[in-house]
Parts: structure tokens; C-alpha cells; sequence
């Protein structure tokens, strides 16, 4: 079954719509409930200025009724008709007024007769007579809001005044003022998408800059990543980042050096052997191919002893965090000395061990054997036949720590200061003529040490002329 590769999703694109699609849904709902209530609060300031301009009529009537009504009928005309004349337009203003007042109109009953009413109003009764409040009529297919009052008399009359606007231009005014109060917020969507567009990219910039630099990194260019703004949230992810390409490069580092080394201590060894092969192919002398197939196989030896270190050097090189347990320090030494005892035996030499019982550490079994299998096969190999090599354990416990001593002594030749100085350095053979290796077997030693938290040392022991390798370890942690 063929795996499908995952559609790539772009964070800053999600993050742009996610804001501005939730945002703009509140405005918009926030708008929808500000446009209603603003038409309806302007609807009642509306509705109030009718029952406000009926009642101030209302207190006016007397004066106009002690007057002759024809004449005053005819004074209001001559104003709306000249006020018309004088306009242009429906928003042009006059000395006389508006010409939005043909919008307006209201009527003057008594004993259901119509006595006075303004010029663009028709001369039929416009609501009920004798029911006075709020309403709505329609003339000649237009609807009119209207507000019809009944004015108190002493000689108990029905007088009734009713005041009505167009309720079309009404409602235009109402939506336009409505409108004009909640179209702001709809200007606020396009602003919000460049808004949170701008920010967005600036604030997700450390990310683009990131994604830049770790695409420039390759394994020839392995430096830190380095980013000029750097954010709380990504912190953690550089840090990692950078220690992983440090631990690559270190490990690149590693391979080439490996490669190099492999390259250069080989070609010694692999040079041997051919020499020795073509000489026993170019001789006919038994006892002389013998002796090229003998020098082969010794080569052969030395060659797998000189991979081996490179390996081990290599393993141990990269190690990092080691798998420790609790190990009985005594029985690893135990196991080391049984299986170098036949290497030592022929030599003639002595190996004897002066253990603690039941000593136990917090390390890696398996490290620690080949460390002691370095140091006391070192110890065979050079300190020469009939020589005695002595392993001793023993706990030195200060204010400070608490250590646990392997000293592995021999009495042979005394290593000299200019060789104590550099034998833990790589590639550094003292012994070219008796060695196999690589020089890398007490680098190994001494890499295994310090991975245990521990010290490795070569010192004159007890000015007795023998050599004496001390591993201190750490124990109190057990």
C-alpha cells in the first residue's frame, strides 16, 4: 500500500483567515445588533418628536383660532409655496425652511370637522376621529406615521390635532443615520485583514528567518544557527537544533578522521602484505615461503588488532549518554585477568589480583572490560618476560569524594617522563617495535574513564621503579 504523502498546511495562512474569519463574524453580528437598536432608538426619537410637535400645536391653537382661520390657512400656504419656489433641490435650506416639510403634514379636527390643516395635506380625515396615539394610514399608496392628540377644552368638545411624516422618508433617514453609525465597524474587516497580515508577518519573521538558515546548513556548513530576533517560543527549538548539528557535525568530524586514520594505518600493514605474498610467489624455498606465509599471517594479526582499535576508538568516541547499571566491579576484573592469563603465560609472567569482595559500581560492564583489558594487555605486551603484574583495589574516601582505586602495577621497564606526558594521546605509539595498534589503546582507556566520571593516571609506584596505571571511580553514588 502506498503511503500518501501529507498535505502541507501553511501556519501563517490558518493564523490570517482563523483571525479575520472570527473577527469579522463578531463585527458583522455586532453591526446586525448596533444597525437594529440604533433604528430603533431612532425610531422612538422620532416617534417622540411627532407627540412633541402635536402638543406644542396643541398649546398654539388658541391663538390661531381667535384669528380668522382662512387667513392663516393662507399665510402658511404662501409660506410652504414660496419656500418650493425658492428651492431646487430637496436639500436646498430657504429663510423659510426645508422643503423636506412637504414630508411633514397635520390636520386640526373639531366636532369631527377638519378645521385647519398644513398645505400638502389632504382634506379627508387622515385616522379615526375621537382615537387619539400612534398609528399608521396610507395615501394615495404612500404610508404615513402619524400622532393624533385630543386637547382638553372647558366646553367639553372633541378637538383632536394630528401630526404625520412620509413614513418612506422616515425610514430612509432612520437607515441612513443607522447606517452612519454602525458603518464603521464594517470598515474595521479590510483594516483588520492588513492589520493582522502585518503582524502575522512580522511576528512569525524569527520563523521565516529560521526556516532560511536551517536551509543554508549542509553537511559542509554545520555552524550554530543564529537568529537576529529570537522568541521565547523558539528558544528551545534553536537550542536543540543547534545541539543536534553540533552532534552531527562532531559525528562528521569523526567519520573523516576515521576514514583518514583507517586510510593511513592501513597502508603500512596492507604494504607488508603484499611484499610478503610476492615473495613467496616469486620463491621456490619451501622454508622461505613458510617464512613470508608466517610474516602474512602476523601482518594479518596485527592488521585485525589495528581495525579493532579503530573501531573500539570509534564507538567510544561517539558515546555520549552510556547505559550504566549496578556492577560488581571484582568479577569483571575477575573475567579480564582469566581471559589475558593464557597471553601472560607465555611471556612466563605472573598476574595476581588483591580484590575487594563483592565491590560494587554504577557504570557500563562492557566499557569497564575493555578498559582494564587495554591497561593489563598494555601491561603484558611491554613490560617483558618473567615480570610480574599485580592488580590492586582499594577506597580512598576524603571530604570531598568518595573514589574507588584500581592501580594495575608492573615492574617493567620504567616508562619514561617524555612518554608518561603523551601515552593517552591518540595515534601516540612509545613502543613502535613491540606494538600492533594504532596508538589508540590508552586513549580508549582513558575516553572510558572519563565517560565514567572517573581519572586515569600513570605514575612511578612508590619510587620502586614499576610502573603503576591508577583508575580512581566514583562510588559514593550507589
Amino acid at each position: 500500500m502506498k503511503n500518501k504523502t501529507a498535505k502541507q498546511i501553511s501556519i501563517k495562512k490558518r493564523l490570517i483567515i482563523s483571525i479575520v474569519s472570527i473577527t469579522t463574524l463578531l463585527i458583522l453580528l455586532s453591526w446586525i445588533f448596533i444597525f437594529n437598536q440604533t433604528k430603533h432608538e431612532i425610531k422612538e426619537v422620532y416617534d417622540a418628536r411627532l407627540s412633541q410637535s402635536a402638543k406644542i400645536l396643541a398649546l398654539t391653537m388658541p391663538n390661531i383660532m381667535k384669528t380668522s382661520i382662512h387667513k392663516q390657512a393662507a399665510l402658511y400656504e404662501y409660506w410652504f409655496d414660496t419656500m418650493q419656489k425658492m428651492t431646487t433641490n430637496d436639500s436646498t435650506e430657504t429663510k423659510l425652511g426645508h422643503p423636506y416639510e412637504k414630508n411633514f403634514i397635520f390636520q386640526f379636527y373639531e366636532e369631527n370637522q377638519l378645521v385647519f390643516k398644513s398645505p400638502n395635506a389632504p382634506k379627508k380625515a387622515l385616522s379615526k376621529i375621537n382615537t387619539a396615539g400612534f398609528g399608521v394610514f396610507e395615501v394615495d399608496n404612500e404610508q404615513w406615521r402619524y400622532f393624533q392628540l385630543k386637547i382638553p377644552n372647558d366646553a367639553q368638545e372633541n378637538i383632536y390635532i394630528l401630526v404625520a411624516e412620509k413614513q418612506a422618508i422616515r425610514d430612509e433617514v432612520i437607515t441612513e443615520i443607522a447606517l452612519s453609525t454602525s458603518l464603521p465597524q464594517l470598515l474595521l474587516i479590510p483594516a483588520l485583514f492588513f492589520i493582522t497580515l502585518f503582524l502575522v508577518n512580522k511576528f512569525l519573521s524569527p520563523i521565516t528567518e529560521l526556516q532560511k538558515a536551517v536551509a543554508l546548513r549542509n553537511i559542509n556548513h554545520l555552524e550554530p544557527l543564529v537568529i537576529s530576533h529570537p522568541t521565547i517560543e523558539l528558544h528551545p527549538l534553536i537550542m536543540q537544533l543547534n545541539y543536534l548539528l553540533e552532534q552531527l557535525n562532531k559525528a562528521w568530524e569523526r567519520e573523516k578522521r576515521f576514514t583518514r586514520t583507517a586510510a593511513h594505518e592501513l597502508k603500512t600493514p596492507l604494504a607488508i602484505l603484499r611484499l610478503n605474498a610476492e615473495n613467496a610467489l616469486k620463491t621456490d624455498n619451501l622454508t622461505e615461503q613458510r617464512s613470508d606465509l608466517n610474516n602474512i599471517i602476523t601482518s594479518i594479526n596485527r592488521t585485525d588488532r589495528l581495525i579493532q582499535q579503530l573501531l573500539m576508538h570509534s564507538r567510544i568516541e561517539g558515546q555520549h549518554n552510556i547505559e550504566s547499571s549496578t556492577i560488581n566491579i571484582t568479577s569483571v576484573l575477575r573475567d579480564v585477568i582469566a581471559e589475558l592469563v593464557p597471553l601472560a603465560l607465555q611471556q612466563h609472567q605472573q598476574i595476581s589480583l588483591h580484590p575487594i569482595e563483592h565491590c560494587q559500581i554504577k557504570g557500563n560492564a562492557t566499557l569497564l572490560a575493555i578498559l582494564f583489558t587495554n591497561l593489563i594487555d598494555n601491561a603484558i605486551r611491554y613490560s617483558g618476560e618473567a615480570s610480574n603484574i599485580t592488580i590492586e583495589m582499594q577506597t580512598r574516601n576524603t571530604s570531598e569524594s568518595n573514589e574507588l582505586q584500581i592501580l594495575i602495577i608492573d615492574d617493567g621497564e620504567k616508562i619514561q617522563d617524555n612518554i608518561r606526558d603523551r601515552i593517552f594521546e591518540k595515534f601516540f605509539r612509545a613502543n613502535s617495535g613491540k606494538g600492533d595498534g594504532a596508538g589508540l589503546g590508552m586513549s580508549i582507556a582513558n575516553d572510558i574513564v572519563k565517560h565514567h566520571h572517573g581519572k586515569l593516571q600513570l605514575q612511578e609506584y612508590n619510587k620502586q621503579n614499576k610502573n603503576v596505571f591508577i583508575i580512581s571511580l566514583p562510588y559514593d553514588a550507589l
